[in-house]
């Protein structure tokens, strides 16, 4: 019997629809598995985004995600819900310590139900263990779903920009996890926008200042967070470990990879033990996973979803520095209307001290606009054009200066110079530091020096870049109090992902240098690998010790320099490996973010060696590439002997 060709043709489709499904999900497994032994992890997961809201959580066991002991339900009050928090894990700690004790019998309905949940074969070392690993988890429910909804607005570029990289479109869900597409995001450790960059790492692909910071504004995080997830896939290797990275630093899943032998997940999540790979860290991918789940159904978790639209924009270049009110004039807009669509502006640009940057793009939705861009913009008058930002004033820190005193002297309020400054959440500043101050009235200015003759006064300067206390590793918030010393794992602690923050995993303090794949830290054996512009002199600084020990210990002949990648062993017979790491940190941190403050990486291209080029040439001459930033792009490059035909990955700068 013959078939119609209706038939057949309808037929054909289904199945090649079929074969291109099955593929796509194949591929998805070998990109992205999701390991038997990490399911339950999955699952607990899911149910954070998809049972509880914020008004309620988890507490769970730590280890084993399989063990949730209860839902807890909260209030409106913060300090009633410690309480309800604290009162809940009191009491399964008091019942975990009676079973650890090993009774068995005579149990109460509470005790028989926690001891099922271990299983009846569970022995007293494990229950003890799990009397001191209880944590609470916040729902996330409701933050999902409006980040489902919210996603809608920037879905479409997204997956564009992904595509266009050749990365695997199921990444482009990772705001999801990061700040539940939230863009006004903003986390206690500094990460900020739907990407949730930290300033250190985002200044390596962003504008990050305190008139633009481009992390604030989807499109420009997008292109950032892209690259980045690239560059973590070549270090790394894998896509699960390249997303582990986007939390927790190329440099740590490298050094998990060569501890164990292998670059499987599931056994780097159980078995990797490094000082900082904490709760958050260890479950990234997992809640990766569960977020991918949800969003390729969102609805059958949470019903109808009306998904937000992408606007339709105009970006309009500016050629000359506009104050904020001149451009809504001319274009027919409101003060509003500009802020939601150019999150990059900060508060100085709103505020009218500072111009909208020449050359910056504009955003604004084509049917807000009263007209055609070019001719709107040539409407603006030449006397509200200006060919230089507007100056800026300047305060030199003294002993016994705080920010508060400074805001006080000045008129201004402490946020809005933390904010031009980059201070953290303590407003830390250091004697000599030079703060930027924002330009209201110079007769403040001569106020303050008439009333403080004793204190150095504010001067109006042009631009020129100045180095915040974000790029120092100080704790203290009165001027003339030293700073405290770094520690390696509390740089890159994730904090307590339970209670607080914006997204249902709360990445924490991230480091600085989470996109830089180098090893910092120091190896069981007390050695260490030369980093780049590091020498003897700096070993010596950082461990308090002479650099003719090290020399010594090292059997270094004096005037032989070290070279990068060569392994050194350190006496740690005055300071402790922690303060070390710190000190070692603190030095590339701010070698790398004054680069970065007028450098961005806007892409990579890749380089064969040819025959009689070395690294040097390639670095200082060809492609004007710091020894420093080639080596992170190359991380198993041998720097020092490379062979023709080695094809290298050269990142391409921009001066900003």
């Amino acid at each position: 019997m013959r078939l119609p060709a209706t038939y057949l043709s309808t037929l054909t489709m289904l199945i090649v629809t079929a074969v291109f499904w099955v593929s796509t999900v194949q591929a998805d497994t070998n990109l992205f598995p999701r390991p038997a032994a990490l399911e339950h992890n999955v699952r607990f997961w899911l149910r954070v985004y998809t049972e509880v809201d914020t008004k309620s959580g988890f507490i769970h066991d730590s280890e084993n995600l399989a063990v949730v002991y209860e839902t807890v339900y909260l209030g409106e009050n913060t300090r009633d819900n410690k309480k309800i928090i604290k009162a809940a894990k009191e009491k399964y700690i008091a019942i975990l310590k009676r079973l650890a004790q090993g009774k068995r019998n005579n149990l109460t309905k509470q005790e028989e139900r926690v001891l099922m949940m271990w299983g009846k074969g569970v022995d007293n070392g494990r229950l003890k263990r799990a009397a001191s690993s209880l944590r609470f988890q916040l729902g996330q429910s409701n933050r999902f779903k409006d980040g489902v909804a919210r996603s809608g607005e920037w879905n479409h570029y997204i997956k564009k920009v992904f595509r266009e990289l050749g990365l695997p479109p199921e990444l482009t869900i990772l705001p999801h996890v990061e700040s539940s597409f939230n863009p006004k995001a903003y986390s206690s450790a500094g990460a900020a926008g739907i990407w949730q960059f930290t300033r250190g790492t985002g200044r390596r692909f962003m504008k990050i200042d305190y008139i633009v910071d481009e992390r604030m504004d989807p499109f420009a995080a997008t292109v950032a967070a892209a690259q980045l997830l690239k560059l973590n896939h070549e270090t790394t290797g894998t896509w699960p470990l390249a997303l582990t990275a986007y939390n927790h630093g190329a440099a740590s899943m490298r050094r998990a990879t060569k501890q164990l032998g292998t670059t499987d997940i599931a056994t780097i999540v159980r078995k990797y033990n490094g000082r900082a790979f904490g709760f958050a860290s260890r479950n990234f991918y997992v809640s990766f996973l569960a977020a991918l789940e949800v969003s390729r159904d969102p609805e059958k978790f949470y019903g109808p979803i009306k998904m937000a639209l992408p606007f339709d924009y105009a970006q309009v270049e500016l050629d000359n520095y506009l104050v904020v009110d001149s451009f809504a004039r001319a274009f027919g807009t409101n003060l509003e209307t500009l802020k939601r669509h150019n999150r990059a502006l900060m508060a100085p640009v709103w505020n009218g001290q500072k111009r909208i940057p020449k050359g910056y793009k504009v955003r604004i939705p084509r049917d807000q606009m009263s007209g055609e861009p070019s001719r709107l913009l040539a409407s603006i008058p030449a006397s509200e054009r200006f060919n230089e930002q507007t100056p800026d004033l300047f305060h030199k820190v003294v002993r016994g200066d705080t920010v508060s005193e400074i805001a006080r002297r000045y008129g201004h309020s402490i946020r809005d110079i933390a904010q031009m400054n980059g201070l953290n959440r303590r407003y830390s500043i250091r004697i000599g530091e030079t703060l930027r101050l924002p330009v209201n009235s110079l007769a403040a200015v001569a106020a303050a020096a008439v009333s403080h003759p004793g204190v150095d006064p504010a001067v109006v300067a042009d631009a020129t870049p100045v180095t915040s206390s974000s790029t120092s590793d100080v704790t203290s918030v009165r001027a003339d109090v030293a700073p405290a010393e770094f520690n390696l794992a509390k740089a890159v602690d994730e904090g307590d992902a339970s209670t607080t923050g914006t997204t249902a995993m709360q990445s924490g303090n991230r480091t600085s240098l989470l996109a830089d794949p180098a090893d910092y830290a120091v190896a069981g054996n007390n050695t260490i690998e030369v980093q780049a512009a590091e020498t003897i002199g700096h070993f010596a600084e950082w461990l308090d010790v002479r650099a003719s020990r090290l020399r010594q210990i090292n059997k270094l002949r004096y005037g032989v320099p070290v070279a990068m990648g060569q392994v050194l062993k350190l006496d740690f017979s005055v300071v402790e490996k922690g303060v070390f790491e710190g000190r070692r940190l603190a030095f590339q941190k701010s070698m790398q973010e004054a680069f970065f403050m007028n450098h961005q990486v806007r892409s990579t291209k890749p380089h064969k060696v040819a025959p009689g080029e070395s690294i040097w040439r390639l670095s200082t001459q060809t492609y004007k590439v710091p020894l420093w930033l080639l080596r992170q792009y190359n991380p198993d490059l041998n720097i020092n002997h490379v062979k023709p035909g080695t094809v290298l990955t050269i990142p391409e700068l921009v001066e900003t």
